[in-house]
């Protein structure tokens, strides 16, 4: 019997000593999750700050730049510099830098047209330049204008829908019901929500467009375009050269930009367009107050990405407009 006795007792204690061993597993290993919970954090949190001195560093640079051109701005600049990195504790700082001058601000297609006494309604520039833009990559005229139409009316603060537009009662009816926004957008990811915008058609923008917040002008630096953004240039001229003698001109461009806008109405066929519409000049500029940082910070594991518009005010500083953070395609 007492034999017995002392081999229950020993089940005990060695059930009782598993128990304990499967508790101080247990509590082990939540210590160091949260170990590693804690450490993420402090990484991500490090690295945000990193991206905010990225922020600051474009500011100063973009500064500089625009004091030594007089506020032209051109690709020869410290700003233009890609794939710039620089070294920081246990991490690494960089960011490209984007003149939004030399992309189609979407948020100009809110712009209302003007109607002269016994006249009808004329698009306004910058929606023709826009439907040149879709047609000069490759969508059809009538789709086109459709596009125009309907980003125009997602945009615009009333809710007439246009010809081949759509208002709030189009997207109501959608599977998922939303309505126009009827405002500016903040970003340009929010053109997907537009109704007919595929994802191809997206995609193929996705080079040319951007979005200024608050502001629905649209201007382009000449002196920023680049060479693959060619059908952009081409649009903005509504289609009245090709995209080839767009590139041409690119590649003809001086080094350090035209000095003035005038400059680049004199290359080739220009002067004729300009000499006939006055306001077709008058949206092609030299300088730019709008730039957006992508900007990239890493600490160990922990990599943060963040954008920032940046605005050029008096005296030539920056401020922030708008900041996101996590990848926006």
């Amino acid at each position: 019997m007492k034999h017995k006795q002392q081999g229950v007792a020993l089940i005990v204690v060695l059930l009782v000593v598993a128990i304990i061993a499967v508790l101080a597993v247990s509590i082990s290993g939540r210590n160091q999750v949260s170990v590693r919970r804690t450490i993420n954090l402090a990484q991500y949190d490090q690295a945000y700050w990193y991206a905010i001195s990225a922020e600051e560093l474009a500011r100063k640079v973009l500064k500089q730049d625009l004091n030594d051109s007089e506020g032209r701005v051109h690709l020869q600049q410290y700003w233009a510099l890609a794939n710039v990195v620089f070294p920081a504790e246990v991490g690494q700082i960089g960011g490209t830098l984007t003149d939004l001058r030399s992309c189609f601000n979407l948020n100009a297609l809110s712009q209302t047209a003007t109607t002269a006494a016994g006249h009808i309604a004329k698009l306004p520039l910058a929606a023709r330049q826009y439907s040149a833009l879709l047609t000069a990559l490759g969508v059809d005229s009538f789709n086109a204008e459709r596009l125009t139409f309907t980003l125009k009316d997602y945009l615009d603060a009333d809710s007439d829908a246009g010809a081949y537009g759509a208002e709030d009662a189009e997207y109501e009816s959608r599977k998922v019901p939303y309505r126009a926004a009827n405002t500016l957008m903040s970003d340009r990811s929010e053109l997907r929500a537009v109704l007919g915008y595929s994802q191809e058609i997206y995609r193929k923008l996705l080079p040319y467009v951007c979005v200024i917040p608050g502001n629905n002008t649209q201007i382009m630096n000449v002196n920023t375009v680049k060479v693959e953004q060619a059908p952009l240039l081409a649009a903005m001229l509504e289609n009245k050269i090709s995209v080839g003698e767009a590139q041409s001109i690119i590649n003809q461009r001086p080094a350090s930009g035209f000095e003035t806008a005038d400059d680049f109405w004199q290359q080739g066929s220009l002067a004729a367009i300009a000499a006939q519409d006055e306001q077709l000049k008058s949206s092609v500029t030299v300088s730019s107050k709008f730039f957006r940082l992508d900007a990239r910070a890493k600490v160990d594991d922990a990599v943060f990405h963040m954008q920032s518009v940046l605005q050029v005010t008096g005296g030539n500083n920056l401020q922030v407009l708008t900041r996101q953070y996590g990848g926006q395609p």
